[in-house]
């Protein structure tokens, strides 16, 4: 048989025979992804169980969604993305449910209808996980007060990024990098040399109301004196070349001592803290929401 005859019977051959084992892979490789495809789905119905039933849907959803993406891709890539997805949908389920609230129908009334009652649940659920969370924060903060050799610098730090512990109306303030500008700027001029021994702890923060809350902090450990509150003003004047805002001064302490004026004598937008009671008082309004919430208090 000739070269050409051995090619031609070869062409023939593999002709018959390539979509067989094309098939055949084609059928192997099915098989592989379906059982890939079950191992992952078994580990997403585990995750999804322990959901709570109303975030069920909106989870399941958003991962078919995210897996419609990767169709095909191998299970060590999928696995990772699933994770990921669950991980965010543990925490939050906002974005699904505004995407269902997106894909509606202006003429769905009863989808959207039903769809923001949901999103009604979803934000208790957050609220009361995040009475949870600050009343933790309360403790922490609870045990560095109990301190003695816990400085103000600590505290503040602490409590800088946390003012809701103050009050609500307190949480619409932040301390930003021109804020934090201006009160070095102001501390280095004032305190220096032997005096840089007695420079204060101050945060100076901003609402979009265009307010400033100017807070001295003091030790945990130190009583409050008439001079502490005196000094407090001061500053506020001592500001009012940097801005025309309105600026409230909290000064907080450990104590109250003998000669602090009482609310009355005290100069208009200003108050006077002691640690323990804005905790205290912290800790009974969040138990106050989960209790709302219909969740258990924290101790």
């Amino acid at each position: 048989m000739s070269t050409y005859e051995n090619s031609e019977l070869y062409d023939q051959v593999a002709a018959h025979i390539q979509p067989i084992i094309r098939e055949k892979v084609k059928e192997e490789y099915g098989r592989e992804i379906s059982l890939a495809q079950a191992r992952l789905q078994k580990k997403i119905n585990d995750r999804l169980s322990a959901l709570p039933e109303y975030k069920r849907k909106y989870a399941d959803k958003s991962i078919k969604a995210g897996l419609g993406k990767y169709y095909g891709e191998p299970e060590s890539k999928i696995e990772p993305i699933v994770g990921v997805l669950l991980d965010a949908l543990e925490r939050t389920e906002y974005r699904a449910v505004l995407d269902y609230i997106h894909e509606a129908e202006d003429s769905d009334i009863i989808k959207i209808a039903e769809v923001l009652t949901e999103f009604g649940l979803a934000e208790l659920a957050i609220l009361g996980e995040q009475a949870k969370s600050r009343l933790e924060f309360l403790d922490h903060l609870e045990s560095l007060c109990q301190n003695n050799d816990t400085k103000e610098e600590l505290v503040h730090s602490a409590l800088e990024k946390n003012l809701w512990v103050f009050g609500a109306k307190y949480s619409l303030f932040s301390s930003n990098k021109t804020l934090k500008r201006q009160v070095e700027d102001y501390l280095g001029k004032k305190y220096r040399g032997s005096r840089e021994k007695r420079r204060p702890d101050l945060m100076l923060g901003g609402n979009y109301f265009g307010e400033y809350l100017l807070i001295e902090f003091k030790r945990p450990n130190h009583s409050l004196k008439y001079t502490d509150y005196q000094q407090a003003t001061t500053y506020r004047n001592d500001f009012r070349p940097y801005t025309d805002a309105d600026i409230e001064i909290l000064v907080i302490g450990g104590k109250r001592g003998i000669d602090l004026p009482d609310s009355k004598n005290i100069e208009p937008r200003t108050s006077i803290m002691i640690f323990n009671e804005i905790i205290s008082t912290s800790r009974n309004q969040l138990n106050w929401l989960l209790r709302e919430l219909g969740g258990e208090e924290h101790a």
